[in-house]
């Protein structure tokens, strides 16, 4: 893929115009959507803009609690070696809270990594591209505010003036919003300064739980990267108010889960929207027959971690099977209640805790193959999809990863090495995970076995 660097000029115009800015935080996204880099001098940032900087390799085989995965077999192997990172152009922005100290950008590998989500979505894009389309993506993003424990640890405590109701849901009211409007308010600011089009916010249904929606864009690997940005915005609002901002798929059992919804359309080279139709166009059915046929393959996307799958309950509006239809809410592909230039897609299958960049490429790589073998989706579900009859996907872990590795659509879409390295890194996250014995553990067994 061909990437713009920041120039050494960029570099010194943004310091001169953010003399506060004493430290930027510079990252590349691995693998998890985690951001992992090195914060920089503030002198530091034109030399850098000229010339890069080294990291690992290895940041691409890191586990969420960064553990190299040597399962992967890039670790040992390969002497883990440093390569050359470059600034991304246009992702230089300031942090506007905590006095304007800091700022951050993006860092990516200066020559193309098969390993880099970024280069994965990109493939995806330029693949559809060549065909004459080209995606249009928006993120919805929800999460959930907390306060933090005594040592920072993170806990379930509401902030105060939230509503502790957790039986009464204050969905798409404004009193939870209106408590916490002050850390409302520094989202909207960083994320403006950043350039992030942010749109609205609502109150969701769990207790100080909250969802932002972004503005649709017709790049897609910049509308995932605007995803996992105000991640980071909302984060560090959060922490300049005291509070924790978390996108834990499922933080409690008995509260609402978050989830990360996906509106996708395609326009041709004359800017049309090819959706379009009465009510939709055969190539919209195809791209939805697409997205059925390939939604189990990419389930381990959609879920990246052992949380994910708690989210995947009866009657919550996660759909459990890939279903399509108009304006209802319990299926996995919606088709909002839009024609014409707004027609399209709303993917609701994946965690607010997923990588925005490895889901929106997955939705890419289903509508390429819906079209490339003309799939037709069948009916669309009218009412409950619940009630239906069909194949589930799979929602334990173990399953998703087992379809992932195996699927030949995974594999000609994103590459046999991340097929691989991605299989071993998160079937690896899942053992370890797994043999951890926990306090649950003790309750329910101890004393009856």
């Amino acid at each position: 893929m061909t990437n713009t660097f920041l120039t050494v000029d960029e570099a010194k115009a943004f310091l001169a115009t953010h003399p506060s800015v004493q430290w930027i935080d510079a990252f590349v996204l691995d693998m998890n959507g985690h951001p992992r880099g090195k914060r920089l001098r503030r002198d530091d940032l034109p030399g850098i803009a000229k010339g890069g900087m080294m990291m690992p390799g290895s940041v691409f085989i890191m586990d969420p609690r960064g553990n190299c995965i040597a399962e992967t077999g890039r670790l040992w192997e390969t002497g883990d070696p440093d390569y050359n990172f470059r600034i991304l152009a246009g992702t230089l922005g300031p942090v506007s809270v905590d006095g304007g100290r800091f700022a951050q950008c993006v860092i990516v590998p200066e020559k193309d990594d098969p390993l880099d989500p970024r280069f994965v979505l990109a493939t995806q894009q330029a693949r559809l591209k060549a065909s004459g389309y080209t995606p249009v993506a928006a993120v919805e993003l929800e999460f959930y505010v907390t306060k933090p424990g005594p040592n920072g640890e993170f806990t379930l405590d509401i902030p105060p003036g939230v509503s502790r109701e957790t039986d009464i849901p204050l969905t798409f009211q404004f009193d939870d919003m209106d408590a916490l409007q002050a850390f409302n308010d520094d989202i909207y600011r960083i994320a403006e300064a950043q350039g992030l089009p942010v749109d609205a916010l609502t109150q969701e249904s769990g207790p100080s739980q909250f969802e932002i929606n972004l503005k649709h864009c017709d790049d897609a690997v910049k509308a995932a990267l605007d995803g996992l940005l105000l991640k980071r915005a909302v984060k560090a609002a959060a922490r300049a108010h005291g509070l924790v901002a978390t996108f834990m798929a499922k933080p409690h059992h008995d509260w609402a889960g978050s989830g990360m919804h996906i509106h996708m359309s395609i326009v041709d080279k004359a800017g049309a929207n090819v959706f379009a139709g009465k009510p939709i166009s055969p190539l919209f059915r195809n791209v939805l027959g697409g997205l059925k046929d390939t939604m189990a393959d990419f389930m381990a996307v959609w879920a990246q971690s052992a949380n994910a799958y708690r989210r995947y309950v009866p009657e919550s509006y996660v759909s459990m099977a890939a279903h399509w239809g108009f304006n209802n809410r319990t299926v996995a592909l919606r088709i909002p209640d839009q024609g014409g230039p707004a027609t399209r897609v709303e993917h609701r299958v994946a965690g607010a805790d997923a990588n925005p960049y490895l889901v929106i490429a997955a939705i890419l790589a289903g509508a390429a193959h819906g079209i490339a073998g003309k799939i037709d989706p069948g009916p669309e579900v009218n009412g409950n999809s619940e009630k239906l009859q069909t194949t589930p996907l799979p929602t334990t872990w173990t399953e998703a990863l087992k379809q992932f590795e195996q699927s030949a659509v995974v594999r000609e879409a994103f590459g046999a090495d991340f097929q691989h390295v991605f299989t071993r890194l998160k079937e690896t996250e899942r053992a370890n995970f797994e043999r951890i014995v926990t306090s649950l553990d003790h309750l329910w067994y101890a004393h009856v076995a």
